[in-house]
């Protein structure tokens, strides 16, 4: 997040309203360039309301570019992708998380979204081709991505998160592929 907030405009795709989805702690960061949200739905109040698949931004017109947990949710990532390449000024960054092991999350009612798509290093990878720099990490391990599907899960999940880090470092798994999801930091 430090490196996005340096730029001087910063636009938080899928974001919602301002610092909203785990931001408000981030909100400092910003507190010196531009940092608007952009969202397909006008329910969540954005600064700006557009479909990420054609992004109502000007060409190289943003520094940096948040797109957390939203790939999932749109039709077609890969465009989505090309967008977010498009807006970017040169040099310009893009910090995006997405799921791989991880269960059903559709919204429904005010704000629904659907749940498309899972990833991979690879799918992600290939998605971001035509940037300059990628580099992808994964989020947890084995039994962190298993635990999202306990029919209880969402009761326990401060216990669940810590058992499930400590059973993902006492059998590391994080050497293995399987995660609950991954992160990509694009530079373009």
């Amino acid at each position: 997040m430090r490196l996005l907030s340096q730029g001087r405009a910063v636009v938080d795709v899928g974001g919602g309203s301002r610092f909203m989805k785990g931001m408000k702690k981030y909100e400092p960061l910003f507190a010196y360039c531009r940092y608007f949200t952009l969202d397909a739905s006008a329910f969540y109040r954005p600064g700006v309301v557009g479909d990420i698949h054609r992004l109502p931004l000007a060409t190289a017109s943003v520094d940096g570019l948040l797109c957390r947990s939203v790939l999932e949710h749109v039709d077609r990532p890969w465009d989505a992708c090309r967008e977010i390449h498009r807006v970017l000024r040169p040099g310009g960054l893009a910090f995006l998380v997405v799921p791989s092991i991880y269960p059903d999350h559709a919204r429904h009612g005010d704000g629904a979204y659907p749940d498309h798509w899972r990833f991979f290093e690879s799918s992600i990878r290939l998605m971001l081709r035509p940037f300059s720099e990628v580099t992808v990490q994964k989020h947890g391990g084995w039994f962190q991505a298993m635990s999202n599907f306990l029919p209880f899960q969402a009761r326990m999940r401060g216990p669940l998160d810590l058992a499930s880090r400590l059973l993902d470092a006492a059998f590391r798994t994080s050497r293995r592929r399987t995660t609950p999801l991954f992160s990509a930091l694009a530079r373009k």
